[in-house]
């Protein structure tokens, strides 16, 4: 089929290939972290997942029987009720660099971003996968560009990947040029790398 709601070309087949190397997707029941349209989700089965579940700040009416959402409350209520995971493998591309900024009416918090992966990890299954794309930078900086998203360096991007086991990462393809304060320039990249929980007691 064909993704009509994608990113570019270039990125939707990154993201698929990065898909292709989760551990956990195929066969598995996958949680997708922000989704306004699902074409995150439709990768997601065409690679086999048997079922996905999406949190996104709106509400959204899934009509496809192997597609179920949530907003952030009602993922919150069903985890205090046992009933939310473990997935056998997560996604999430261009949403977490957001949380905790107040784009999407969400509460303000600086460190949203690092809860939301925090959170994540505890409903995903021990050794499956997480495939993660947020915008980075080709310099050491970490930048927050208010109140729209996170742009992140080798420091924050570790603290966003802490406690899990890097797999994969796609090729380093050319990004959009951004100028700095004091005429400086610098190129943002939307990288694609697939992470794994690591067994317990690994």
């Amino acid at each position: 089929g064909t993704i009509t709601k994608g990113y570019t070309e270039t990125m939707d087949g990154s993201v698929l290939q990065g898909i292709m190397q989760t551990p956990g997707v195929r066969g598995g029941r996958v949680l997708v972290l922000g989704s306004e349209f699902p074409w995150l989700e439709a990768c997601l089965l065409h690679a086999g997942a048997v079922e996905v579940t999406t949190i996104e700040y709106g509400i959204i009416q899934s009509l496809h029987p192997q597609v179920h959402t949530l907003t952030p409350r009602q993922a919150r209520e069903a985890y205090a009720a046992g009933g939310l995971g473990p997935f056998d493998a997560i996604a999430s591309f261009s949403s977490v660099e957001h949380s905790g900024l107040g784009r999407y009416s969400d509460a303000f918090n600086p460190w949203g971003d690092l809860q939301a992966v925090a959170r994540l990890w505890c409903v995903c299954k021990p050794g499956g996968g997480f495939l993660l794309g947020v915008p980075s930078m080709d310099s050491d900086e970490d930048v927050i560009v208010w109140n729209a998203h996170r742009l992140y360096g080798p420091f924050l991007y570790s603290h966003l990947t802490a406690n899990w086991d890097q797999v994969w990462q796609s090729e380093l393809r050319g990004g959009d040029p951004m100028r700095r304060s004091g005429g400086r320039h610098t190129i943002v990249r939307q990288r694609v790398r697939v992470f794994r929980k690591p067994e317990m007691g690994a």
